[in-house]
C-alpha cells in the first residue's frame, strides 16, 4: 500500500550556493575556498544540514557548494552559515554569494562543466576539475545517485558543446600565440623556468600547454600557504605565496600571471629589481588574468617583455565575433541538455505517481469484485466510478467552501481529465456521483 502523502518525502531539488570571479572579489573566495583536507567536514556539515547529497567545487575561480535538499530554503541557510563560519562571521557583499535551486542550478552546473561560466570561454581545465571532484566524492561513497547522475550528464553536456561548437578553439589559439612568442625569445623550453601565479583557469590551460612542449621547471605562487600548496600539488610544482614573490621573480624567466585580485600584484619596481638581480636575463610576462597582474609600466622595462590578452589575440588574429557565436551555439546546447535532464527527472517523478494510483485503482477494483462476485459489468462500474469519484469529489467541495480565489483544485483536475476536451454530457452525474447510485452508504 502506498504511504500516505503526508509521510512521503518531498523529492529532492538540486541547489547550488557558490561565489565565483563574477561575484566577488578574490581575496573573499580566497578565505572560503575549501582545501581538500578540509572537504570531508564541509560535506559532513552540508548533510547534517539538509543537503543529502553534496560536493564541493573548489577552484582558482569559484567555491561552490552543489547538492540535492528536500528543503531548499534550509540549504541555502546551511551553506550561508558555513561561508560566513569560514568568513569568521564577517558580513558579505551583498550580491557576492548566488543561490540557485532546480533548472536554473542544473543549467549552471552544465555551463561550468561546458568553461561558459569561466573567466576565458573555452578553457578546459575547469572540466577536468570537475571531473577529479566527481571521482573524489565518488569513490567515498558520499555522492548519491542524483548527483552522480547530474554530473554524468553536466559531461555529456559539456563534450556536447566542444565537440559541435568551436568555443575550444579560442582558448588554444591564444596558447600556440604565446608560446610562438616565447620560444621566440628563449628557443627549447627545457631549461625555462616559470612562474605561475594564482593559478586562474587560464593559466593552467596556458602551463599544460607549454608542458607538452618542453617547460619542466615550475612554481606556482598562491595567496596563502593552503592555497599555494594546494595548486602545486595540482600542477606537479613548487609553492610559494604572494609574499615571496619578489625572490620568485628574480629566478622565473616565464612569469604567467591568473590571480585575477584585482590588483596589480606583479609591479614595476618588483620586476625592476629582479632584473637587476637576473643581470639583465630578460622575462617574459603572460598576463591572462581578468583583471590584469601586472602594472602597465612594465612595457618601459629593458628585458621585460609583456604580452596580455589582447596582445594574444592580435597575434592569433582571433575573431571574436566568431568566438561570441560559438559561445552562443554551445549555451544553446547547454539549455537543451539542461532542459532533457529536467524532463526527465520530472517523467520519473510522476511515474512513481502513476504506479501508485494505477496500483489504488486496481485496489478498489478488486474490492468491488471480492464483495460479490455475481455483479454484472454495469453494477461493477457503476460501483467502480463511485468509489473512485467518492474522495475527489470531497476535496472539490472542500476546496470550494474555504478558497477565496480561484479553485486551483478543480482546474487540476479538469487537466488531469482532459474534461474540456471530452464530451461533458454526464457532468452533473459525475459532480453528484460519489455517495448516490446503487452504493448510496459508499460514504
Amino acid at each position: 500500500m502506498a504511504p500516505h502523502p503526508d509521510q512521503r518525502m518531498a523529492p529532492a531539488d538540486f541547489v547550488v550556493v557558490g561565489a565565483s570571479h563574477k561575484t566577488c572579489s578574490t581575496a573573499l573566495r580566497d578565505r572560503i575556498f575549501v582545501a581538500p583536507a578540509d572537504e570531508p567536514a564541509v560535506l559532513a556539515a552540508l548533510r547534517n544540514g539538509g543537503l543529502e547529497q553534496a560536493v564541493v567545487v573548489s577552484t582558482c575561480d569559484r567555491v561552490e557548494f552543489l547538492g540535492c535538499a528536500p528543503d531548499p530554503k534550509k540549504a541555502f541557510q546551511t551553506a550561508r552559515a558555513l561561508i560566513e563560519m569560514r568568513l569568521g562571521g564577517e558580513t558579505l557583499e551583498p550580491d557576492a554569494i548566488y543561490e540557485m535551486r532546480g533548472h536554473d542550478a542544473v543549467r549552471h552546473t552544465f555551463a561550468v562543466a561546458s568553461s561558459l561560466e569561466s573567466a576565458i570561454v573555452g578553457e578546459a581545465e575547469v572540466l577536468g576539475q570537475l571531473k577529479e571532484v566527481h571521482a573524489r566524492v565518488r569513490a567515498s561513497g558520499a555522492l548519491g545517485a542524483d548527483l552522480d547522475n547530474l554530473f554524468q550528464k553536466a559531461f555529456s553536456a559539456a563534450k556536447d558543446a566542444r565537440t559541435n561548437t568551436a568555443i575550444a578553439e579560442g582558448p588554444l589559439s591564444l596558447a600556440n600565440a604565446a608560446l610562438q612568442s616565447i620560444r621566440n625569445l628563449f628557443g627549447d623550453l627545457d631549461d625555462v623556468s616559470a612562474l605561475l601565479i594564482g593559478p586562474g583557469e587560464m593559466g593552467g590551460l596556458m602551463l599544460d600547454h607549454f608542458r607538452q612542449y618542453g617547460l619542466r621547471h615550475v612554481v606556482v605562487a598562491g595567496p596563502t600557504p593552503d592555497r599555494a600548496a594546494s595548486a602545486a600539488r595540482a600542477y606537479d610544482a613548487h609553492a610559494a605565496t604572494f609574499d615571496e614573490l619578489p625572490a620568485a621573480l628574480e629566478r622565473a624567466d616565464l612569469v604567467i600571471g591568473a590571480a585575477g585580485t584585482g590588483r596589480e600584484i606583479v609591479t614595476a619596481q618588483m620586476m625592476q629589481q629582479a632584473i637587476r638581480a637576473r643581470r639583465r636575463k630578460p622575462v617574459f610576462i603572460l598576463d591572462v588574468a581578468v583583471p590584469a597582474d601586472a602594472e602597465r609600466e612594465i612595457t618601459s622595462l629593458e628585458d621585460v617583455f609583456l604580452y596580455d590578452l589582447d596582445d594574444l589575440e592580435m597575434i592569433a588574429r582571433s575573431n571574436r565575433a566568431a568566438r561570441d557565436a560559438a559561445a552562443q551555439e554551445a549555451w544553446e546546447i547547454v539549455e537543451r541538455h539542461a532542459d532533457a535532464f529536467m524532463n526527465d527527472a520530472a517523467e520519473r517523478v510522476v511515474g512513481s505517481e502513476v504506479s501508485d494510483m494505477r496500483s489504488y485503482f486496481e485496489k478498489m477494483r478488486e474490492d468491488i469484485l471480492a464483495e460479490d462476485r455475481s455483479l454484472d459489468a454495469e453494477e461493477a462500474t457503476r460501483r467502480l466510478i463511485n468509489r473512485l469519484l467518492h474522495q475527489p469529489s470531497e476535496a472539490l467541495r472542500a476546496a470550494a467552501r474555504d478558497s477565496e480565489d480561484d479553485n486551483m483544485i478543480a482546474e487540476a483536475a479538469r487537466r488531469l481529465f482532459a474534461m474540456d476536451d471530452n464530451d461533458r454530457s454526464g457532468e452533473d452525474d459525475m459532480s453528484d456521483g460519489a455517495g448516490q447510485g446503487s452504493e448510496k452508504n459508499e460514504s
